[in-house]
């Protein structure tokens, strides 16, 4: 009897237990076992395009065969015959390896490469050879620098956390509107289901079980456009460096983003080569130095409008204001300043027109430094413009503070205010901010945010979003501005002025040349203008490096990009 009863408890726990397992747990161990014979692998999804405000496409995306290595699969026997099949520097698969990744991106491959692979597969079981979407950019070198430029995650970037849901192998932006807008272009990833033996290696696809399909990013639709862009270029032909950004000052848009050189940024995403980067990085021309956001330029004259503004709104000086005449110079100090030619005795609007440097080192030791630093700041100088892009200098306006600091309160005088007041000593300006200010000027006050997206696009073609524009208003009565746009429009309709060789016929048009002192060689050729007069829907600033006057070399180029952008405003506008 006892026995029985033992038997009786001994099946009624085997029972109870098999309902545990085969039907409590049931999910449960279903869900490990999977583990042991699935294989679960992400297919990338492809970026979104990027275009510019016509409708032009900047940036696509199209097929590749990649080859990727499971390291914890592949042995070193595997190496020589993948390095013959391949092409590949053995060390340059043993670097990468050495990333410790589960999987490792190794390179692109040709069509009939990965063919043989894909037929000998069983004889690498650490290796697979995929098709991903890899960028592509139209007019690279002449985009490459507002665009930026895919690539792998580093371990850096993954160990931030700035971009949520990154991995190892995962291609994201790395400058440029593809880092800003990162999450907005990258889309959601698929997922195959493979069929593994017990070591983890592949053997085939799991009937029944359907593979999630990637989905694209969203697109975005930029302000740039690209036939200003291209023709830009075009004048830039005989120039090795320099720079050009054109806005409208109505909305912040930016229309031209140009930094010369550029980078060969297909070369970079599809090669991912260190001596393509060794080149880069050892060039004298410095083509990965965006000179738009970043290059923080000695300003020349154009400066002086802004020092006439800071008078005008001291009251330091009006329209009919005159100094001591220009004789050719003047004694600051024990220090004579020269200028670059006798002008006489000028008031506000000639002394701009001519742009006399004696008048304005006059303003400027009148105006002072501590007025002068405070102003300049006030008016956008010394600080980014807030541009829809990742990096931005800010310039430098020195004030009391830095002079003690890096010339100690008795290794400078009274005299660097002169200096400042044109534009040249220790004062710097990027392109960018240049733009900024001058359509506040343009704009009689108002001016806005510089930004390069003008709306984004889901895959099916509804707008998601927009920037909201950022209006400044600049601390100028709107007579100080009046005045100063009538001083411009001087510089290039006045017979004396240091532009009037470029005028347009049938088209009046602001500016301000300059030249920059430069201490490493020739100077730099400056010039800001904005167009028509009237009611101004284009502001362009050009600096070309080493080039010498800014009336003969940037001046013209200036001109003739406004030239063509108002004939083909005219045009659009009568059809």
């Amino acid at each position: 009897m006892k026995f029985k009863i033992l038997i009786l408890i001994v099946g009624l726990t085997f029972f109870v237990q098999l309902v545990n397992l085969q039907i409590v747990h049931y999910h449960r161990f279903q869900s490990l076992a999977m583990k042991n014979i699935v294989g679960i692998e992400t297919i990338p999804a492809p970026r979104g395009m990027i275009y510019d405000r016509n409708g032009n496409i900047i940036a696509d995306s199209y097929p590749v065969y990649t080859l990727f290595i499971y390291p914890k699969q592949f042995s070193e026997s595997q190496m020589s015959q993948l390095v013959k099949l391949t092409g590949l520097k053995r060390e340059i698969i043993q670097k990468k390896l050495k990333k410790n990744y589960r999987i490792v991106r190794i390179g692109k491959l040709s069509l009939p490469v990965a063919s043989k692979i894909e037929e000998i597969l069983d004889e690498f079981p650490g290796v697979r050879v995929k098709i991903e979407p890899v960028r592509y950019y139209y007019s690279d070198k002449i985009v490459s620098h507002f665009i930026g430029y895919t690539g792998e995650a580093s371990p850096a970037e993954i160990k931030k956390g700035e971009l949520p849901k990154i991995s190892p192998a995962d291609i994201i932006g790395k400058m440029g509107i593809e880092k800003e807008y990162n999450n907005l272009l990258t889309g959601k990833k698929g997922v195959e289901y493979y069929q593994v033996d017990v070591l983890g290696r592949i053997t085939g696809k799991i009937p029944g079980i359907k593979d999630l399909s990637p989905k694209i990013g969203n697109s975005l639709c930029l302000t740039i456009d690209m036939d200003l862009e291209r023709y830009t270029d075009s004048l830039f032909k005989n120039y090795k460096r320099g720079a050009v950004i054109a806005m409208n000052p109505r909305t912040g848009e930016i229309l031209i983003y140009y930094s010369k050189p550029g980078i060969p940024i297909n070369q970079i995403v599809y090669e991912r080569n260190e001596q393509i980067w060794k080149s880069l990085i050892t060039s004298e021309d410095a083509p990965l130095f965006d000179r738009i956001s970043q290059g923080q330029y000695p300003s020349g004259s154009i400066f002086k409008i802004i020092t006439a503004a800071i008078g005008l709104k001291n009251n330091i000086v009006n329209k009919e204001t005159r100094f001591k005449p220009c004789t050719g110079g003047i004694y600051i100090g024990n220090k004579y300043m020269a200028c670059w030619k006798a002008h006489g005795s000028l008031d506000l609007i000639d002394a701009i027109i001519q742009s006399c440097d004696v008048y304005f080192y006059q303003l400027g030791m009148k105006i002072g430094l501590d007025t002068f630093s405070f102003d300049a700041r006030k008016l956008g100088f010394g600080s980014i413009t807030g541009i829809d892009l990742p990096e931005e200098k800010t310039g430098l306006i020195p004030d009391r503070d830095w002079y003690n600091r890096y010339f100690s309160k008795k290794g400078w005088g009274k005299g660097v205010a002169a200096n400042l007041a044109i534009g040249q000593g220790e004062v710097l300006v990027t392109p960018l901010q240049m733009v900024k200010f001058f359509s506040g000027i343009a704009n009689m006050g108002v001016t806005y945010s510089p930004h390069l997206l003008k709306y984004a696009l889901s895959p099916t073609g509804k707008r998601i979003y927009k920037p909201r524009l950022q209006e400044v208003q600049l601390p100028i009565e709107k007579s100080s501005i009046a005045l100063l746009r009538d001083a411009m429009l001087g510089v290039i309709e006045n017979p004396k002025g240091t532009a009037h060789w470029t005028k347009i016929p049938g088209v009046k048009v602001c500016g301000k040349t300059g030249t920059a002192q430069n201490p490493h060689g020739k100077d730099h050729s400056l010039f800001v203008a904005f167009a028509p007069y009237e009611n101004p829907t284009i502001v362009v600033f050009v600096v070309v490096e080493n080039a010498g006057h800014g009336s003969t070399v940037a001046a013209p180029i200036a001109m003739k990009i406004i030239n063509k952008y108002i004939k083909r405003e005219v045009k659009i506008k009568n059809e």
